[in-house]
């Protein structure tokens, strides 16, 4: 568990513990569709919050920001996506693993689901496009959660594993 500190005085809020927490991959993909991305960018959030209280270097809010109003300038996404992901794969190697995730394979998803948009908005033209392209978009942006999501929860159980190995001492009982 990571103390990210007290709140400063006159402040709401309270002082927070954030650990890393492993979640479905398939969930936040699916939940992410669903709700139409609102789930997916409250996860895009809380990720990078995660990773910042797990002192990585990201900033959670730019991010946010990179991936809604981000689009107006067009890189902001690519790069709010590859910041992350390499965020994660710092979060594997300061758990100990090989970093196994990889910032292009991500930017790649996120370049295949933004260009699946377009095709999409060729549908209004040629209305077959609209079943020709209209599950692009929503696949590759699902499959773009499931990887990041994957990737942090490897990290997650290393460091949880990490954690409870470090908090029993030797020679006690640890029950």
């Amino acid at each position: 568990m990571i103390d990210v500190g007290q709140a400063t005085p006159g402040a709401r809020g309270r002082r927070q513990a954030v650990t890393l927490r492993p979640r479905s991959p398939v969930r936040a993909a699916i939940l992410s569709v669903v709700t139409l991305t609102l789930y997916g960018f409250w996860w895009w959030w809380e990720l990078n919050r995660e990773l910042r209280a797990h002192g990585e270097a990201t900033h959670p809010w730019r991010a946010l920001a990179a991936v809604t109003l981000g689009w107006a300038v067009i890189v902001a996404p690519f790069r709010s996506v590859y910041g992350t992901t390499a965020a994660i794969a710092a979060a594997q190697r300061r758990a100990g693993l090989e970093p196994a995730a990889q910032p292009k394979t991500a930017v790649g998803l996120a370049v295949t689901a933004a260009a699946g948009l377009v095709l999409f908005a060729t549908s209004i033209v040629f209305p077959p496009g609209f079943f020709l392209f209209g599950w692009i978009p929503p696949a590759f942006g699902m499959a773009l959660v499931w990887y990041e999501q994957r990737q942090f929860n490897q990290a997650a159980r290393a460091e949880a594993v990490f954690a409870s190995a470090a908090a029993v001492t030797p020679g006690m009982d640890p029950r």
